[in-house]
């Protein structure tokens, strides 16, 4: 057997910080330029990056709007970061998601530096890297939500309260940690609702009877803590009260109590749903991360003591059974369970892993082998089954993800005697993967946004005014740099769209009318509504598909309109008195 002296293996440790500042730089880099990939996907990026540019525009950064409507359904931080980044970068797709990227960013940064102060710096690089290649995590960075600023916020709120346990016999630092701790609470709010305060809060109830812990509800700093929370976090709540009639019972009643308990989202999934969705999310690190949490219940120190290990499984469980046991799930709600788990990863012994270095290893190997028997039959597949001729635009990217995976596998193996360089290639690798489908997704374009329907006619559409049929593209408006019109829809613009009825069209006829009426007209419908409206007598013009929208216009040779004409939605400056004006008239 290889014998390696200890002097060796010191001197390859000394040789890993180049190579590791090297894969930090590179991957830096990557990071920030995968943020503008590809096209926003509809809905969700074209929703969070079409309302701060509706913000930058009418200079209103109180009240949100989509589409020129008010839409509440959400607070404004992320919105207000992205404004910032507009006005830094230019409005793009890229600058959309400069926030997110950063907060990604960020919350691993926050990982290194919590995990480094408790653990090391060995556990630190552990985790940081764990961090920067997990694929959930990965994805979610460069995709246009409020999760991963959300989990930013909550891993702060989470680092900084575990600190002010550990600082518990220097009250000052205790004190001050807490109070950062109500401050990232406070900004979580102010990023996606109470779910920021409500997470924190059920965990430390759970882990204060499973540890018999209560000396650490006397350490929150409540007489300080709670005031500076409601100065940060209230302030935008009464402003939005004040000046949206409704805004309180619907934001807190029908945004948060009705989308958990209730199907009125139309999100209900089975109560296993997050299980795969965390497992495939670890990818590949999952050896690792079963590891952490079939051992991190047990306690490490005596009932009564603060533990930390205990107290992040905790947050791993109370928050996969909180989102577990609602109505309403999506993929990327499960986000923050993942940075307590690369802590918990890294407080591993070094035994522990080695072995999971090894079946992650085994985990690249597999994946890769299944992504190149899954492109080899994607053509049969497709053809079977009807997919989209688009989707056959990812096969060369599946076979070079394929081949990165087991090259990686292959180095990770024949790197196992020095932990160190085996978790740089298992992360360099992994991450390599990401990047590529990321980069790749731009070849489905047509698939998931209206990109495609905006460039046809770039340049063209001038004043005129441009219609959503019985259908809304999210991303349309973001990518004409102008609102549309909606017709005979409403889906969750309803609350504003009763507060100003006037900025959509409900009947069919009246927009017959307007059409008919308009020198030029564009407007999207889906393919399956495309020959009723010529039924209707409509002049119809086909001028881009994007999956099942078409564009079309009101006449074959575009010209510019003038500004005259414009759509029938016109700013109303409050909304209190529009509708007391209203009910005056009637």
């Amino acid at each position: 057997m290889l014998r390696v002296s200890g002097r060796a293996l010191a001197n390859t440790r000394v040789t890993i910080r180049p190579l590791l500042v090297a894969v930090t730089f590179v991957w830096g880099v990557l990071w920030f330029a995968l943020l503008g990939a590809h096209a926003l996907f509809n809905p969700d990026e074209g929703r969070y990056a079409e309302i701060p540019r509706e913000m930058l525009a009418s200079g209103n950064l109180l009240v949100p709007r989509l589409n020129g409507i008010i839409y509440i359904e959400k607070p404004p931080l992320q919105y207000w970061a992205s404004v910032a980044s507009y006005r830094l970068f230019g409005v793009s797709d890229w600058s959309a998601r400069v926030p997110v990227g950063i907060a990604g960013l960020l919350t691993i940064l926050l990982v290194y530096g919590f995990v480094g102060r408790v653990w090391g710096k060995a556990a630190a690089w552990r985790a940081s890297l764990v961090g920067g290649s997990m694929l959930l995590p990965v994805l979610m960075a460069h995709h246009l939500t409020l999760d991963t600023s959300l989990t930013l916020f909550t891993t702060a709120a989470l680092a900084a309260f575990c600190l002010a346990q550990i600082e518990s016999s220097h009250p000052g630092r205790s004190h001050r940690w807490m109070l950062i701790a109500w401050v990232a609470a406070a900004l979580g709010v102010l990023t996606k609702g109470i779910v920021a305060v409500f997470l924190p809060a059920v965990t430390l109830v759970v882990y204060s009877l499973l540890q018999r812990d209560r000396r650490v509800w006397r350490r929150l700093s409540l007489r300080a803590g709670l005031p500076l929370f409601m100065l940060v976090a209230a302030p935008w709540f009464i402003g939005m009260s004040r000046e949206v009639p409704g805004f309180l019972d619907f934001f807190f009643v029908r945004e948060h109590l009705q989308r958990y308990l209730t199907t009125i989202e139309q999100r209900q999934e089975p109560w296993w749903f997050f299980l795969p969705v965390l497992l495939v999310g670890l990818l590949p690190w999952v050896p690792s991360a079963v590891r952490a949490l079939a051992t991190g219940w047990r306690s490490r120190v005596r009932r009564g003591d603060f533990d930390m290990r205990r107290f992040l499984w905790c947050w791993v469980v109370v928050t996969v059974v909180f989102f577990s046991a609602s109505d309403s799930k999506l993929v990327p709600y499960i986000l923050p369970v993942y940075p307590p788990l690369w802590m918990l990863m890294a407080s591993g012994d070094e035994a522990a892993e080695r072995r999971d270095t090894a079946r992650t290893a085994w985990v690249l190997a597999i994946c890769g082998v299944l992504l190149a028997s899954f492109a080899i039959a994607q053509p049969a597949l497709a053809h079977r089954f009807g997919v989209s001729a688009y989707s056959l635009t990812l096969r060369p990217a599946l076979f070079v993800i394929a081949f990165v995976l087991i090259v990686g596998a292959i180095a990770s193996r024949r790197a196992r005697r020095d932990l160190e360089l085996a978790h740089i290639a298992i992360a360099a690798t992994a991450f390599a993967s990401v990047a590529t489908l990321l980069y790749a997704a731009r070849g489905l374009t047509p698939l998931y946004s209206g990109e495609p329907l905006a460039r046809a006619v770039a340049g063209e559409v001038g004043s005129a005014p441009v219609y959503a049929v019985r259908t809304y593209d999210q991303t349309l408006p973001f990518y004409l740099g102008r609102t549309v019109t909606l017709v005979a829809e409403r889906n969750e613009m309803d609350f504003g769209l009763r507060l100003e009825p006037w900025r959509s069209i409900e009947s069919w006829a009246e927009f017959a009318a307007q059409w008919r009426g308009a020198p030029q007209a564009f407007a999207v419908v889906d393919e399956r509504d495309l020959e009723e409206l010529r039924n209707r007598g409509l002049s119809l013009y086909v001028r881009a598909r994007a999956g099942r929208e078409v564009l079309v216009s009101r006449n074959q040779r575009l010209r510019r309109v003038s500004s005259s004409f414009s759509s029938r939605r016109n700013s109303k400056p409050n909304i209190v008195s529009m509708m007391s004006s209203q009910r005056a008239r009637h």
